[in-house]
């Protein structure tokens, strides 16, 4: 029998794997249109159309990547 703990440890999980998801595309998104040198306010659209998120998102997204790649 599964306890009130149980199915929030599930849940919080499930959380955890979609937002890893969304990071990745994210990554692979960014880092796709840097390897084609398209705009950053286009990767910025990209991001929101692709992954539903809003601007702030994105633009952390992408600040995120981009200092990776600098790296």
């Amino acid at each position: 029998m599964c306890t009130l703990f149980d199915e929030i440890a599930k849940e919080s999980e499930a959380i955890g794997e979609a937002r890893g998801e969304v990071r990745g595309e994210a990554r692979g998104i960014i880092e796709t249109g840097y390897d084609y040198k398209i705009p950053e306010n286009d990767i910025l659209k990209r991001l929101q159309n692709k992954l539903n998120i809003s601007v702030k998102q994105a633009e952390e997204y992408l600040n995120m990547f981009k200092k990776q790649r600098a790296i």
